[in-house]
């Protein structure tokens, strides 16, 4: 196993999935739990033999969970234990016996007073600056948990300067979100755009990344009602039958009111299958849980995956991470086409890694 030193993992947002990302891997390197959830980990010692794919780890060199060195930014004082108690995710017996590590990570301050937002990354960039230092990090990567908007600004940025000049402006397109990545491409940070914020999807931030020689990924976790939809249409395939028709019901317990529904967050999938002589068959599946633990493990994996890109010497935009994200980084270059489904997405990313892992492997020669 190559060394990778240490590694910086700084989330933005301590809210339910940047809490439970930090919380889980604490408790997966102390082994009070196995890393289930996770491609990266694929369960760890607690995967049964021959069950699923193998852990992405099995196939490229990735950052130890050992090496993390865990930090975060909180618009308010704020540390990981009493965010991993307000989310109220993880069982509170856990996050008890983490209490000590998780106190350690305080939230270095988000919200300051800056004359314009260029000055707010540049303050942002120092605070990551000090962090590294002070942890002896080798590298860094930022994983940016707070939305931004959904649509596509008006105005977009294609270059790295138009990116400086809308920050030094302080235009309405530039969301929190385009802040942070800009203190990390300042700080010599990778990013990962884990909220979605369509402003990040802004030509000109890959190109700012693509400056520093620094990689990123985003923007937006993909849910698991991705994986059902592409799931139920092939249980119907298999079967002979033909996806005729499908219907998603996403709902989450505090968009619909925990104590007046109850219940966990669910993700539906429905389909109708044509059948034999006409007929149909209707098909569901659901998924109970909290979403933002499935989306913690994938920030997980999306932050070990840009890490070994930084290793590699990747830079800009890495479209071979769509696998994880909703909507594609923007590129001022042409690219290819994404492919539609998630099963040919993920089949790119698997086949990417045996050369990070050899020009990893050069590098840490």
């Amino acid at each position: 196993m190559q060394e990778t030193g240490r590694v910086g993992l700084v989330v933005v947002g301590l809210g339910g999935v940047g809490s439970s990302l930090l919380t889980g891997v604490l408790a997966a390197r102390a082994h009070l739990v196995h890393p289930f959830g996770s491609l990266a980990e694929g369960g760890g010692s607690g995967r049964a033999p021959g069950l699923g794919p193998s852990p992405l780890r099995a196939a490229a060199p990735l950052a130890e969970l050992g090496d993390l060195v865990l930090g975060a930014f909180e618009v308010r004082e704020d540390d990981a234990y009493r965010a991993a108690l307000r989310a109220n995710l993880v069982s509170r017996s856990l996050v008890d016996e983490l209490r000590p590590e998780l106190r350690k990570i305080h939230a270095m301050l988000g919200a300051r007073q800056a004359p314009t937002r260029r000055h707010l990354a540049n303050a942002l960039a120092e605070d990551l600056r000090g962090f590294l230092a002070h942890h002896r990090c080798a590298r860094a990567v930022v994983v940016c948990t707070i939305p931004g908007i959904r649509a596509a600004p008006a105005k977009q940025a294609f270059t790295a300067g138009e990116v400086r000049e809308a920050l030094e402006q302080s235009e309405d397109w530039i969301t929190p979100g385009v802040v942070y990545a800009a203190a990390a491409a300042e700080a010599g940070c990778a990013f990962v755009a884990a909220g979605q914020d369509r402003a990040l999807c802004a030509p000109g931030i890959s190109a700012l990344f693509a400056e520093k020689a620094l990689p990123l990924a985003g923007a937006g976790l993909l849910g698991p009602d991705a994986l059902l939809r592409e799931t139920l249409a092939q249980i119907l395939a298999v079967e002979g039958m033909q996806l005729a028709g499908a219907a998603s019901l996403s709902t989450r317990a505090d968009e619909r009111g925990e104590s007046l529904w109850g219940g966990p967050d669910r993700t539906s999938e429905m389909g109708l299958g044509t059948a034999w002589a006409g007929g149909a068959f209707e098909l569901s599946l659901e998924l109970r849980g909290p979403v933002a633990l499935y989306l913690a493990a994938r920030a997980l994996d999306a932050a070990l995956l840009v890490e070994l890109a930084a290793r590699a010497q990747r830079s800009g935009a890495q479209e071979w991470m769509d696998a994880l994200f909703i909507s594609p980084l923007g590129s001022a270059s042409p690219r290819e086409a994404r492919t539609s489904s998630l099963a040919g997405r993920r089949a790119r990313l698997l086949a990417e890694l045996p050369a990070l892992a050899r020009s990893a492997g050069r590098e840490a020669a």
